[in-house]
């Protein structure tokens, strides 16, 4: 049924039987009195019940039809014990027969659900209810998906079932994915118009939930509870943050405008060396397809960054590539190097935006920034205070160590 023209399902005799039986049981449920909003609403929920009806059936018939001793990869099972399956979909809950099976020769051996495999039923849902909530929760919290679902009218789970599902499928795609990546990269083309490349790491703060031990006073602050707990205690929890990296690569014209970007994420205790490796794959086939890309690395001038980068052109044969810090980042310390020493905000967006226009222009515009901020300096020495300097000639430090990478005119 996917794509199919509409046309193509309107036309079909069965159809339009189809919407005549949906006509008469919304008429009989609903009354000849009721508003067209009612009949909607009514109409939703019919599709609903008739669509999960179909969709038990369908898989009660897939289910039937498994044979008593199948091969799952390269093992032989065979049927270890029938059981009940219950599976979710966008159209409510969908209950099966269906049996559990175990590997041939292998005494206690785990089980494997043929079912679940032939008809990509992942994590207890159907296949386009996986994609949907992996999706919401992709762009944002579960509540506010489960709340556009309802305003969908579909009939969906509870909203700790979907954020189950949702973490244990992102847990096995980002397993699967470097593997998944190898075989797909092999296949890409490059885009024709493709002339450089254009890749780099950074590193978020974020908040991860670290387990405390028992009777241990809290690290971070939390609000105190007004009513009684009434389920069982959670275990004891700090939230701390921590650094998680990601990593971009984009291919870009010769205007530098992006044609295709990936990006990657690896949490702390992974570090970069996974994401550096991902990138440097896709590096690699769109080197294998036209050798004379550009390459260039624009990140933060953090050192470790950009001794994970190096390692992974240089381990790629990469010999040439130009480094750039980007804006952002540069912006953000001439931002705060301004607030010390200038306290009229309209000075420091003027100054800003004179040297952002400098940068565009001239090479040497890094050189005559370090100079005007040089030039205050006794003036923050002055204030007789430790954290200014300090935080003062911190910004300055960081322009000197990168100042071969701040050349936006030629880079």
């Amino acid at each position: 049924m996917r794509n199919l023209p509409e046309a193509v399902v309107t036309d079909n005799p069965l159809f339009r039987a189809l919407v005549n039986q949906v006509s008469a049981l919304s008429r009989s449920l609903s009354g000849s009195e009721a508003t067209f909003a009612e009949v909607e609403v009514g109409s939703l929920q019919i599709a609903n019940l008739a669509v999960r009806e179909h969709l038990q059936r369908d898989l009660q018939r897939r289910s039937d039809a498994l044979e008593a001793e199948l091969r799952v990869g390269e093992k032989h099972v065979r049927q270890h014990e029938e059981g009940g399956g219950r599976y979710y979909s966008l159209n409510g809950p969908l209950k099966v027969r269906r049996h559990t099976y175990r590997e041939v020769g292998v005494r206690n051996g785990p089980t494997v659900v043929p079912l679940e495999l032939a008809a990509g039923l992942v994590e207890g849902a159907t296949p386009a209810l996986g994609y949907s909530v992996t999706l919401g929760y992709a762009q944002g919290e579960m509540r506010s998906y489960l709340e556009s679902m309802a305003a969908a009218h579909r009939a969906m789970p509870s909203r700790s079932t979907l954020e189950r599902t949702a973490k244990a499928i992102g847990t096995q795609a980002q397993q699967a994915a470097p593997r998944i990546e190898a075989y797909l990269r092999q296949s890409e083309l490059l885009p024709e118009e493709a002339h450089g490349i254009s890749m780099g790491l950074d590193r978020v703060a974020t908040p991860m939930e670290e387990d405390r031990e028992e009777g241990a006073p809290p690290k971070t602050r939390r609000k105190e509870r007004t009513k009684p707990y009434v389920r069982a205690k959670p275990k004891p929890i700090d939230v701390n943050y921590r650094m998680a990296f990601v990593g971009t690569i984009s291919l870009v014209d010769n205007s530098g405008e992006e044609l295709v970007t990936r990006r990657y994420t690896a949490l702390p205790e992974e570090g970069s060396t996974g994401i550096v490796r991902r990138m440097m794959l896709d590096l690699r086939n769109a080197r294998r397809q036209k050798a004379d890309l550009k390459i260039g690395v624009v990140q933060d001038g953090a050192d470790e960054l950009w001794s994970a980068t190096s390692a992974g052109l240089q381990q790629e044969g990469v010999q040439n590539w130009a480094e750039t810090i980007d804006r952002y980042h540069l912006n953000e310390r001439l931002g705060k190097a301004l607030r010390i020493v200038e306290p009229s905000e309209g000075e420091r967006k003027k100054q800003l935006t004179e040297w952002n226009q400098l940068l565009d222009g001239s090479d040497d515009a890094v050189d005559e920034i370090l100079d005007w901020l040089g030039q205050r300096i006794p003036a923050v020495e002055r204030k007789n205070e430790a954290k200014p300097v300090d935080e003062y000639l911190g910004h300055m430090i960081y322009l000197e160590n990168n100042q071969s990478r701040m050349r936006y005119r030629s880079t």
